[in-house]
């Protein structure tokens, strides 16, 4: 099936559609009680209207990852993260995001990272473009809109100054740029709340009661650390990486693979700031992670080596699902 995905033809697109409805169907066969450990103001809104159970936040969350996985597919092909343009991006965020039952909801961490995703769009929009004033105020504003759905993607604005950094020669104004782009949208949501009388409900929300340090909401269950495990691997896949994904590419893609990095890194930190971190906090990884996995499968040197990594990849996470699910 991997292979199917090999293609430059944004229309293979189209497959992710099967693709996720595999991965996923599982939540709207047996959708169990749940609700998210904390969330922002505007992910408490969304709750008002759809709810947090039952088939339509959870189909929701369904066509929220494939339309983040077309997202991720169109920022390789248009920024060249890898020489050959591919739909493997799709593919493995769709995977990573469907690991396990508790990934399969519309959780805070999945609305945020539309936004991220964005973000990181408009940051590689500014490599040698000598004129982006508006990617740069675009960076801050969809950073903090992310802020918005779940509080510890703040954090994101300090990457963004050091993703910058990373690729252009990056001045103060500019600094002050992504500064007033999160201030913005969290202005918009604040006038927003004024009208409908919650001003203080609105900050009180999206700053004070979101923030917690190493709170964590732990069960000691196998599956929780089998979960911890493949991430955790993934990620010293991706450091170890480093010379594969460095060979032969030209300085432009070599500075947006360390911007991955960089997410990668805050990704991590956002734990020290967010109330009630469980395993969905692991839901920021797949976005780095589906731009820079996709290198080290194109390195095989034998195709059907990727192809039967993968098959073993999908049929250990359907497992996995149902195996949780019914069991």
């Amino acid at each position: 099936m991997l292979g199917l995905f090999r293609t430059n033809q944004l229309a293979t697109n189209l497959f992710l559609i099967i693709y996720v409805s595999i991965l996923r169907v599982s939540g709207l066969i047996a959708a169990p009680s749940w609700e998210p450990n904390s969330a922002g103001v505007l992910s408490s809104l969304v709750y008002d209207y759809v709810g947090t159970q039952g088939w339509l936040p959870d189909l929701l969350a369904m066509a929220l990852v494939l339309i983040q996985a077309f997202l991720l597919n169109i920022l390789s092909a248009r920024f060249r993260i890898s020489k050959e343009v591919t739909m493997f991006s799709g593919v493995f965020y769709i995977l990573l995001m469907s690991t396990i039952p508790g990934f399969l909801h519309l959780s805070p961490m999945l609305m945020g990272n539309t936004f991220l995703i964005i973000a990181l769009t408009n940051m590689f929009k500014t490599v040698k473009a000598p004129s982006s004033a508006d990617s740069i105020f675009n960076v801050g504003f969809w950073i903090s809109m992310a802020g918005l759905f779940y509080f510890s993607n703040f954090l994101f604005l300090l990457f963004a100054v050091f993703g910058l950094s990373t690729l252009r020669n990056f001045k103060i104004n500019e600094f002050f740029m992504v500064i007033v782009g999160g201030l913005v949208s969290i202005f918009l949501g604040g006038t927003i709340a004024f009208f409908n009388d919650a001003l203080l409900d609105f900050y009180q929300v999206t700053f004070f009661e979101e923030f917690g340090f190493l709170d964590f909401i732990w069960e000691a269950h196998w599956s929780n650390y089998v979960v911890l495990s493949i991430f955790g691997l993934l990620v010293l896949i991706g450091f170890f990486s480093l010379n594969i994904y460095f060979q032969k590419q030209n300085i432009r893609s070599q500075k947006m693979i360390q911007v991955l990095y960089y997410f990668i890194i805050f990704s991590i930190l956002t734990i020290f700031i967010q109330k009630g971190v469980g395993l969905e906090q692991l839901l920021l990884l797949p976005i780095p992670l589906s731009l820079m996995l996709p290198l080290n499968f194109l390195n095989f040197r034998k195709k059907d080596l990727g192809t039967g990594i993968h098959a073993v990849w999908l049929i250990g996470i359907l497992f996995l699902q149902y195996y949780l699910l019914f069991m």
